[in-house]
């Protein structure tokens, strides 16, 4: 039976909440036209970006946020690789591992990171981590400790995701292999070795990538951890004092607090979504495999902003590469060794240029095509890849850092429960039982801090998120099913495109818009923010399961004078109850984390939802007393509540689409 074309109008509200990631954008394109003085608004035409391009502050907080992101997947993609190792064997030890790394994603990250700043900053540098080590962290005056210190914490936060994916593409390995492996005498450090490794090259890249994007938008660990680290000596300007940490992300919220200029900050956000956009055009490259020519000149590209001479003499031999590809690796040692000599000749913060690391990342894509293009990288490279050895080292590595994670996660969850028994605001453990100890604090919480009305608070915005959205993504998903596969596909993947884009950059520009239409302070943008962050992933998983439906259904219905409105709604909605639930508790969950959006749009206290109270409880790195035994007591709180759901709704995909009886 042909099938019935379905209305526009059941796909319309998804395009409506899409444009709360597209309205920013065309907005801040306006807005960074203009500036806004003591006089009003006036027209600035390109002022705004030639200030930005004569920023020194800006430029270093790049080269900043370029490290960060370099260092944070040079670390997690290897890390995250020996932990998968040790989940791909089945036994108590691996089962025990997965718990463990299940409670980084149970523990919010408004609730996480202030926790790791107690434990390993304490009260002035004096913590649990120096009566464990004597080691003593100085967050506020050592700019190594700062940053050192937050990417330990991205990496425990980070590295749990990175080792289920790469856990579960090894679980596709061929256990047969695996077994004849074992029996000719082979341990767990050779199969990873010479098995798993190799089966994972792809899927590495594609990770890394991905994880390349989401710390160079990192805001929420940064700021709630060093609020931008301490300043760093090269990094004071005329403009701006740069720390440690301070990130892009970090960089536009404090020039957001600081400048009332709305044009500026736009063209700020605009350049921000530039550089992230062209990540994304990489990764986009990755997945769908582009030409290598393609990478070429995404790599030409960056070399020309800010490269003075060099860059534009290196973006002209990377032309030649087009033409002759055998001397691509002449250009980039040329280039690196060019950076090199300028960090030390200058620092870091002005002799680095962000073409290093273009260069330098291009190198595992071209590597992957070798084959294909044989003189793109000489022979000696291959050879030097190809002789990764260390099977006992994997083996022995992957133990370790279960130990280690293993450790460093109880330690962080004891000091999590101490405090909240604590009848004084401490975060060094002097004694196994906090003295006085007292459940007091629980109780204060809902008496005196008005707890309950936060918690009130918190529910209405997830609440209303989690019910909103099925109305908005199953007439979607009904509408891109009815489009046919490949329709499907398009749309989805540009949907994960958009997902990939926000950040700090969008909200600066959204909070102008709402702003002006007079709704700071409410629930309404944060509300339209959570839905559009729900979007993907529930029009995958409903497009998903609504295509298991057989078409048989569809037809008998329509046979039967079922209308199509009657037949989405009565029928295909009582069966797609299992993925319905799945994506509103994703989005439900998501808004109850949220810690970035409400930290824009609301102001006042009586509308503080959980994340924004614990904040004001402990504050960033500088604030003053902070509450950390109430901080406690209410993180446990709101971590019993997260896991109670999770628990609950963690597998309603299990029933079946008719009822039938579930294995």
């Amino acid at each position: 039976m042909k099938k019935h074309a379905p209305p526009f109008a059941l796909i319309a509200p998804v395009l409506l909440v899409l444009l709360i990631g597209a309205a920013p954008f065309a907005g801040a394109v306006l807005d960074s036209f203009f500036s806004d003085g003591p006089g009003g608004r006036n027209f600035a035409g390109l002022a705004n970006y030639a200030y930005i391009f004569s920023d020194q502050g800006f430029s270093f907080s790049v080269n900043i946020t370029i490290l960060w992101s370099f260092l944070s997947v040079a670390l997690t993609l290897p890390l995250g690789f020996l932990l998968a190792v040790r989940l791909a064997h089945p036994g108590k030890g691996s089962n025990a591992l997965y718990r463990v790394l299940f409670i980084p994603w149970g523990i919010p990250i408004y609730i996480a990171v202030p926790l790791w700043r107690a434990f390993l900053y304490g009260n002035g540098g004096i913590s649990v981590l120096q009566r464990i080590t004597g080691l003593s962290v100085d967050l506020m005056n050592d700019p190594a400790a700062g940053f050192l210190s937050c990417l330990s914490v991205s990496l425990w936060l980070g590295l749990p995701l990175t080792a289920f994916l790469l856990a579960g593409q090894l679980a596709k390995v061929n256990k047969e292999v695996v077994e004849a492996a074992r029996i000719d005498g082979a341990g767990d450090g050779e199969i990873a070795r010479y098995l798993y490794l190799p089966e994972l090259k792809e899927m590495l890249l594609l990770l890394g990538l991905l994880n390349f994007i989401k710390a160079f938008k990192e805001f929420t660990l940064v700021f709630l951890m060093t609020s931008g680290g301490p300043p760093l000596v090269s990094g004071i300007t005329d403009r701006h004092i740069i720390g440690a940490t301070t990130t892009l992300g970090v960089f536009l919220y404090e020039l957001f607090l600081q400048r009332g200029d709305l044009g500026l900050n736009a063209a700020y956000a605009l350049v921000m979504a530039a550089a992230l956009l062209y990540l994304m055009l990489y990764w986009g490259g990755v997945k769908k495999g582009a030409n290598w020519r393609f990478f070429i000149v995404l790599t030409l590209l960056t070399q020309l902003p800010g490269g003075g001479i060099s860059g534009l003499i290196t973006a002209a031999a990377l032309v030649v590469v087009l033409i002759k590809p055998r001397f691509f690796p002449a250009v980039a040692a040329l280039r690196g060794g060019q950076i090199l000599f300028a960090v030390a000749a200058e620092g870091f913060l002005r002799g680095f240029h962000p073409g290093a690391v273009t260069l330098l990342i291009i190198i595992p894509v071209l590597y992957r095509r070798k084959r294909k293009n044989s003189t793109l990288l000489g022979p000696a490279l291959d050879h030097h890849l190809s002789r990764i050895h260390g099977g006992r080292l994997i083996e022995g590595g992957s133990r370790l850092l279960a130990l280690v994670y293993a450790a460093a996660t109880a330690a962080v969850l004891f000091l999590l429960v101490w405090m909240s028994l604590s009848r004084i605001s401490a975060c060094y453990i002097d004694s196994l039982i906090p003295p006085l100890a007292t459940v007091k604090n629980f109780f204060l919480l809902f008496s005196e801090e008005g707890m309950g009305r936060t918690f009130l608070n918190t529910l209405v915005l997830a609440g209303i998120t989690a019910l909103a959205l099925p109305f908005i993504a199953f007439p979607g998903a009904v509408y891109l099913v009815n489009r046919g596969k490949k329709a499907t596909l398009l749309f989805l993947g540009a949907l994960q495109l958009f997902s990939l884009a926000g950040g700090i950059h969008s909200l600066v520009p959204l909070y102008a818009l709402f702003r002006r239409a007079g709704l700071i302070d409410t629930y309404l943008p944060l509300i339209l923010i959570y839905l559009y962050h729900g979007l993907p992933f529930a029009l995958f998983v409903l497009t998903g399961y609504l295509e298991t439906l057989p078409p048989q259904f569809r037809d008998l219905a329509l046979l039967e004078g079922v209308k199509p409105s009657a037949y989405t709604w009565k029928i295909l909605v009582p069966l797609s109850l299992p993925p319905v639930i799945t994506a509103s508790m994703v989005a439900f969950l998501g808004a109850w984390n949220g810690f970035t959006a409400p930290l824009l749009f609301i102001n006042s206290e009586r509308l503080y939802p959980v994340s924004l109270r614990l904040y004001s409880w402990v504050g960033s790195l500088g604030s003053g007393a902070p509450l950390w035994n109430l901080f406690a007591a209410a993180s446990l709180i709101n971590t019993a509540i997260i896991t109670l759901l999770f628990i609950r709704f963690k597998n309603p995909m299990k029933t079946t689409p008719l009822g039938e009886d579930r294995a």
